[in-house]
């Protein structure tokens, strides 16, 4: 171990671009499978916690909900209270805006506390009672420093901020239904329909008669409970882009681990040489190789989980509102594709130090 040590010893500035690059690989898995998977379930939970049984919502529109501009008329509310066992329903109209890069939820709230029940929870403030007020929660205040009576510029209008609710139900910012319909070109429509059931034993019936009874068969019904399963298989591109990020992060490592450990090998014929004199073999020459790029490796690995530890921090900080979901299986899953990128950047290197000659290599200048 001793040896190995002193050849990374060696060549200070090679090591440490090494353990960069290992460590940049894992930063940049780590931080976009948190940062998607966090995001994924910040929106599952905030959808779930609003307590609806169904979601009912346009065809081919998706559950991510910044990314779904399809509407429907609001006069379904009506088919849908008379179908036996639904009994609430609450339409919503949902903008993103990009000024605030926040998600905006148009709503009723007469009809949203009957499907919640709970309601939404004012902190500070009051609800909104004229078109052009605005609540927002306590995460978004705090990220923005905003206080009542602050504006807001919502598709080039202004919202006064008259309130401020409890986190973690529904969007970031609540405008009146109304407000945002004919901002939005979308009188009378609305982009999702949250239905509450008459009892938990009702949900499966309904659900089952959404889908296949008209007029309602071809629009998209979802359970509750299934809103983050849901979220996750159908988001466009993301199992695509996750790929490109981690065949990115792999070749980056192996193509690193190559070049570090094929030119400490050109560097150390005469040392090489000298070994297979003594009677090194060629399992030992490949062992040392494979040794010294491990140690590279998971030198960079460690490197990489603090740095990413520190740039959540950072992000954090800087946008609170973000959310973050690092699990312990990625990093582990992270950390073992780190390794095998180092062990086969590695092979050719070491395979070819095995194969030198003593003699050619004490000979070489």
């Amino acid at each position: 171990m001793g040896l190995i040590i002193a050849n990374v010893k060696k060549r200070p500035t090679r090591t440490i671009v090494s353990i960069l690059a290992v460590s940049l690989g894992v930063v940049m898995i780590l931080l976009f499978v948190g940062l998607t998977q966090g995001m994924l379930k910040d929106s599952a939970y905030r959808t779930q916690n609003i307590k609806a049984d169904l979601l009912f919502q346009p065809p081919g529109s998706s559950l991510l909900l910044a990314l779904n501009n399809a509407t429907m008329p609001i006069r379904i509310k009506d088919k849908l209270l008379e179908v036996d066992g639904i009994r609430h329903v609450s339409p919503m109209l949902h903008q993103f805006s990009k000024q605030s890069f926040s998600l905006i939820f148009g709503i009723d709230p007469q009809s949203f506390n009957q499907v919640s029940g709970d309601g939404i929870i004012v902190m500070e403030g009051r609800l909104f009672q004229a078109p052009f007020e605005c609540i927002v929660d306590d995460v978004y205040q705090q990220s923005h420093h905003t206080k009542l009576g602050d504006t807001l510029n919502i598709l080039n209008h202004t919202f006064t901020i008259v309130g401020f609710f409890k986190s973690g139900i529904a969007a970031r910012i609540l405008v009146p239904l109304e407000t945002l319909q004919d901002l939005n070109d979308s009188k009378e429509k609305a982009s999702i329909f949250y239905i509450k059931c008459d009892s938990d034993s009702r949900i499966e019936p309904v659900y089952q008669h959404l889908l296949h009874v008209d007029p309602f068969k071809g629009y998209n019904v979802t359970r509750a409970s299934d809103i983050y399963k849901v979220m996750a298989s159908n988001l466009p591109g993301l199992k695509e882009f996750t790929a490109a990020i981690i065949v990115s992060a792999v070749l980056i490592s192996f193509l690193v681990i190559l070049l570090t450990m094929y030119t400490t090998i050109t560097e150390r014929t005469r040392e090489i040489g000298i070994l297979k004199s003594l009677g090194a073999s060629k399992g030992y020459i490949v062992n040392l190789i494979l040794k010294e790029s491990m140690l590279l490796t998971v030198v960079g690995v460690g490197v990489g989980l603090v740095l990413t530890f520190l740039a959540t921090r950072v992000l954090h900080m800087l946008y609170p509102s973000l959310p973050f979901e690092i699990r312990l299986e990625w990093i582990i899953y992270v950390a073992f594709i780190a390794l095998a990128s180092g062990i086969f950047g590695s092979t050719y290197p070491a395979y070819r130090a095995a194969r030198q000659d003593p003699v050619e290599a004490l000979m070489y200048e």
